[in-house]
Order: structure tokens, then sequence, then C-alpha cells
């Protein structure tokens, strides 16, 4: 359910992101019907994309630890460098964890490369 908070909430920001050049991408573990009936549901003004295989979870380390599901946030520039990465197990933080990516995109230069930042909690 906190998923969903944070989607709703990166989806308020969309606007925000768009200005900095930036797309938001959701990606969901399950098939692409259920892919589709998420961003209908709330309503998403970006893309949500289906990983049923899980692979980019894998290539992220952000593979289940018992029954919680660890979630990541990425600023990915235009060559393909990660410039921000943050992966969490609480979803409860979902609204810190909103803000400090929207303020991360909000310093971003224009397309001048920058250092990467990279948490884990």
């Amino acid at each position: 359910m906190q998923c969903r908070s944070l989607a709703s909430q990166l989806g308020r920001f969309n606007q925000e992101f768009q200005a900095k050049g930036c797309t938001i991408l959701l990606i969901l573990g399950g098939s692409v019907e259920q892919a589709r009936q998420y961003t209908e549901i709330l309503k998403l003004p970006y893309p949500v994309l289906s990983d049923p295989d899980r692979r980019v979870y894998q290539l992220y380390g952000l593979e289940k630890v018992f029954f919680w599901q660890r979630t990541a946030s990425l600023v990915i520039d235009r060559q393909g460098v990660i410039r921000y990465l943050h992966a969490a197990m609480n979803t409860l933080t979902w609204l810190q964890e909103s803000r400090e990516l929207l303020d991360f995109v909000r310093s971003m230069p224009g397309e001048s490369p920058g250092n990467i930042k990279m948490e884990s909690k």
C-alpha cells in the first residue's frame, strides 16, 4: 500500500521532474496487465513498466527479504550513468524519500555531469 502512496506522490511531482528534463518510470514486478491496472487505478501521469521475471529488481539488488520488497529510486542521466540511487526496505518513509528525490532532481545542473550519490537504508 505504501508503494501506491509513493507512486501517487511522484505523480504530483511529475511536472517538476519534467521541467528538469526527467522522466519518471515505475517498474512493477508483475504482468503487463497488472502494470496497466496500476496506472489506471492511480491515474499516474507517467509510464508503469512490467518486470515479471524481476530482472531489473535483481540488477539493482532489490530482491525480497522474507515478505518485504526492497524498493529504490534512481536518477539515470542521458549517458546511462546512475546519478542517484536510494534503496530502502522501509516503505513507511515514502513521503520523505519522494521529497529527497525531488530535491536531488531540483539541484541537478542542466546537462553537465555530476557525482553519483548512492544511499541504502
